[in-house]
């Protein structure tokens, strides 16, 4: 039977395996999915696991991303432009006349989609987005920003140097603003987006004062945006939703981003339905 896993550490919150196995049920392939917790010497060995076919292919999140951009045998354009990979595959190289383990990146399709509800507000006054943290998802996201027309992007993150890396290859990044420094500048943030793992645990707290973020004089709301999505609600998002903005968690991100790594594997694109979105609120 085929095999194929979600990696990353942590992982236990992964909801992956539910939505994978239901769509490979559904569409009768007879193919597993699992979710393992990796370290960062488990990486070689997954790579050349999937080479042989042991296993035919792996989601990859936080802190791998970026990993396997130079550790691959062949990457797709898209990921290559947000150096980070979360889809490996196992691909027939005919020059080389054998299976090679690829990489591609969904996340900026899942991010786009997932926004797809709000695209009229982004074209018409929305445009400066909040970007917090720099890991190995942000790239898509600013990119997927891009795409729907925002303008203007800040970017707050703990270590600046990455910070630094991400405003060199996106122009429209026009401010890095120190991690915990609540600058003026962050509260006229149209859409302000979490990519880090702040928010996994009960206690985690972003460092922003949240008093500042309120709607302006003709009501206007702000989407307080995270890409966590077990649990449904972080405190972020709770914070977004007690000053009557709306509030999106990284379920649809996920399920989107899911749907466009199951045609790479499978050369079928699975149907998003209500059962699924139920699967997952369980």
């Amino acid at each position: 039977m085929k095999k194929y896993l979600v990696i990353g550490n942590p992982i236990k919150h992964s909801l992956s395996p539910k939505l994978y196995n239901y769509w490979l049920k559904k569409n009768n392939i007879k193919a597993v999915y699992e979710k393992k917790i990796t370290d960062e010497g488990d990486l070689k060995k997954l790579i050349e696991n999937v080479r042989d076919g042991g296993i035919q292919g792996f989601n990859v999140t936080a802190p791998f991303k970026k990993y396997f951009i130079k550790k691959l045998d062949w990457v797709e354009e898209r990921a290559l432009d947000v150096q980070a990979v979360n889809t490996v595959y196992r691909k027939f190289d005919k020059e080389l006349n054998r299976y090679v383990a690829a990489g591609d990146n969904t996340d900026i399709y899942g991010f786009t989609k997932s926004l797809k509800p709000y695209e009229n507000r982004f074209k018409s006054t929305w445009t400066t987005a909040l970007v917090l943290g720099a890991g190995g998802v942000t790239s898509a996201i600013i990119k997927g920003l891009c795409s729907l027309g925002i303008k203007n992007i800040l970017i707050s993150n703990r270590t600046k140097a990455k910070s630094e890396e991400i405003m060199n290859l996106y122009p429209k990044v026009k401010n890095i603003i120190d991690w915990g420094k609540d600058d003026n500048i962050m509260q006229k943030s149209d859409i302000i987006i979490n990519t880090t793992s702040l928010g996994l645990k009960e206690n985690d707290k972003i460092p922003l004062n949240y008093k500042k973020y309120k709607k302006d004089l003709f009501g206007k709301k702000k989407i307080f945006y995270d890409l966590i999505y077990n649990p449904k609600e972080t405190n972020f998002l709770k914070k977004g939703k007690e000053l009557g903005h709306d509030v999106i968690n990284g379920k649809m991100m996920f399920i989107y981003q899911a749907q466009l790594s199951f045609k790479i594997w499978h050369g079928i694109l699975p149907k998003i339905d209500n059962e699924i979105v139920n699967l997952l609120n369980d």
